[in-house]
């Protein structure tokens, strides 16, 4: 299997609640896909600073789903990402509060079972704030299909 990994952007540091997508944020590319629940897992910190791997906040826990198909694909410039395409493996931040992302996609995956089928609208955002400039991969719409 040649899949390729898309993790959907977080930021560790950021308070519990849904923070909403800042302004200054441009769409750059949208994906709706629907993908199967595949686990939760844990992923450790592979960045090199002073405190990594277990004091910096770097590690996650991220849910994995498997692209079945790709139902939507929008994107609105070269820097946007490219469409997700089947066994493509999306994994999602089910921790960390992703700004534009709801809080209830923690929820609902929370609820999933292995296996559970989902529709999900992953965005793709550049945003421009003071402290610099960054990706956003926020889940804007999650539904789980039978």
């Amino acid at each position: 299997m040649n899949a390729r990994i898309i993790l959907i952007t977080m930021l560790a540091g950021l308070s519990a609640s849904a923070t909403p997508l800042p302004e200054k944020a441009d769409l750059l590319a949208s994906n709706t896909v629907v993908a199967q629940y595949t686990g939760t897992q844990y992923h450790p910190c592979r960045h090199m600073t002073a405190l990594c791997p277990d004091r910096c906040g770097h590690a996650n826990t991220l849910a994995h789903f498997r692209v079945l198909r790709n139902e939507h694909y929008q994107r609105n410039n070269e820097y946007g990402d490219e469409e997700m395409k089947v066994d493509d493996i999306a994994m999602v931040d089910v921790l960390n509060d992703v700004p534009g992302q709801d809080e209830g996609v923690a929820t609902l995956i929370s609820q999933l079972k292995l296996g559970d089928s989902v529709r999900m609208t992953i965005n793709h955002y550049y945003v421009k704030e003071e402290q610099g400039f960054f990706p956003v991969r926020p889940v804007v719409k999650i539904e789980r299909i039978r």
